[in-house]
Parts: structure tokens; C-alpha cells; sequence
């Protein structure tokens, strides 16, 4: 590089890593803490219960592929936002998968992934609480 030149604001080295900039402390930071907090989730009792529980059901790959179906499509008539009341037909694919989800192993399962994705929502909602996001795009 020339005496007289400025250095430019290219932090890339080209060889895939990046050199120290104070300004990106803060993402390095934010990376580290976000490692952290997936260790931390990994640890919780309710991740350990959901894995548990599917590897249970797991066994059965029949089973398992059966309840994944129901998830799937209970997935998607819940995603829906067309106004219609899904309710009937939710109701409809509970009883067209009763004896899947009256087994025992499925059913500990689904609490289990209920009640993690409830803390993970939770978890979220902490984490966006107080960012100013624009969202309005999305009514």
C-alpha cells in the first residue's frame, strides 16, 4: 500500500476470516452470548424431555412417521388465514388420528414439544422486547 493512501474500510483479509474492527465487538459479542444461550437450552429440562420423548417414539418409525402426518397437516390448517374457523376440521383430523395420538409415547411427546415451544416462544418474546422492529409490513 502507498504511503499517502488512505486504508480502506475493508475489514476481509480474503482468506475467510475477518480482522479486528471495535465495531463489530458488539456482533462478536452477541454471536458468543447467542452460543451461550443454545448451550444453556440444550441443558433445560424441557429440551431434554422433548428429545427423550421423540427418541421414544422413534422406535416405531411407522409410529412416528404417522404422528409426523398429523403434525404436518394440523400444522397447516393451523397456519391458515383465510377467516374460516378451523376448528371442525381440526377436530375432524383428531378423530381421523385418534389411535396415534392415544399412544402413550406419542402423546408424552407432543406435551413435551408443546411446552418447549412455549418456552422457546417465551425466549423470543424476551429477546424482541424492547428491539424496535418495523413489523407494520406484515398487517
Amino acid at each position: 500500500m502507498e504511503e499517502n493512501k488512505e486504508k480502506p474500510d475493508d475489514t476481509s483479509d480474503y482468506y475467510g476470516s475477518i480482522r479486528f474492527c471495535p465495531e463489530r465487538k458488539m456482533t462478536v459479542i452477541m454471536i458468543e452470548e447467542a452460543y451461550k444461550l443454545n448451550q444453556v437450552i440444550k441443558e433445560s429440562q424441557e429440551y431434554i424431555h422433548y428429545h427423550q420423548t421423540m427418541k421414544k417414539v422413534m422406535e416405531n418409525q411407522e409410529l412416528y412417521q404417522a404422528m409426523n402426518t398429523f403434525r404436518r397437516r394440523n400444522y397447516e390448517l393451523q397456519s391458515y388465514d383465510d377467516g374460516i374457523n378451523r376448528y371442525q376440521e381440526i377436530h375432524n383430523l383428531g378423530l381421523e388420528y385418534e389411535k396415534v395420538l392415544r399412544n402413550p409415547a406419542v402423546n408424552e411427546f407432543l406435551v413435551a414439544e408443546q411446552i418447549f415451544s412455549r418456552k422457546m416462544t417465551e425466549v423470543y418474546e424476551i429477546i424482541a422486547k424492547e428491539l424496535e422492529l418495523d413489523c407494520s409490513y406484515m398487517e
